[in-house]
């Protein structure tokens, strides 16, 4: 039974990672998964934060999205600052946020020495930011994601949300 209740609370733990690697290289990742939301933004920075200075920002007028711009966007969030976390230990993020009449875009830029550049192409990349990519298409948006010309990595999405839409 005590090695059961550990791999019970290892799968509890790890079972994201888990099932990562359990899906195959062709499967999407699925858009309307409502793992996070925008509402919860705060928490995720501040969890982040621990490990190196995030500050985030906001432009425009805040205001509800439909629910699968809203986990994406909260995905894109978390798997930026992830890999920032990874590729760049203890160097600043930001998280810019803004709002127009079309729809939300986010940059997350961190300042650490860069990292090799985001094709898409999974060879190049790890599922994270190909999954946030295909989540980002299957809503009609765009996610461009890579190396700055003076350091660092920036991730760049553009989701669509119509104002009228929303309302």
């Amino acid at each position: 039974m005590g090695r059961f209740a550990q791999w019970r609370g290892m799968v509890l733990e790890q079972g994201h990672r888990l099932r990562g690697a359990l899906r195959r290289p062709e499967e999407l990742d699925d858009p309307f998964d409502p793992t996070g939301s925008l509402n919860r933004l705060d928490a995720l920075v501040e969890g982040f934060a621990a490990g190196q200075p995030v500050r985030w920002s906001l432009a425009g007028q805040p205001r509800p999205l439909p629910g699968p711009v809203d986990a994406v966007a909260y995905r894109i969030i978390e798997e930026s600052l992830t890999n920032a976390g990874r590729h760049a230990p203890g160097a600043p993020v930001a998280v810019r946020l803004r709002y127009d009449a079309t729809g939300i875009t986010i940059e997350v830029r961190d300042e650490g020495t860069g990292a090799l550049p985001f094709s898409g192409d999974s060879q190049d990349a790890g599922r994270g930011l190909l999954g946030v990519r295909r989540r980002a298409e299957r809503l009609g948006g765009t996610l461009s994601a890579g190396p700055r010309a003076g350091g660092g990595f920036t991730v760049r999405a553009a989701l669509p949300a119509p104002e009228e839409l929303a309302e």
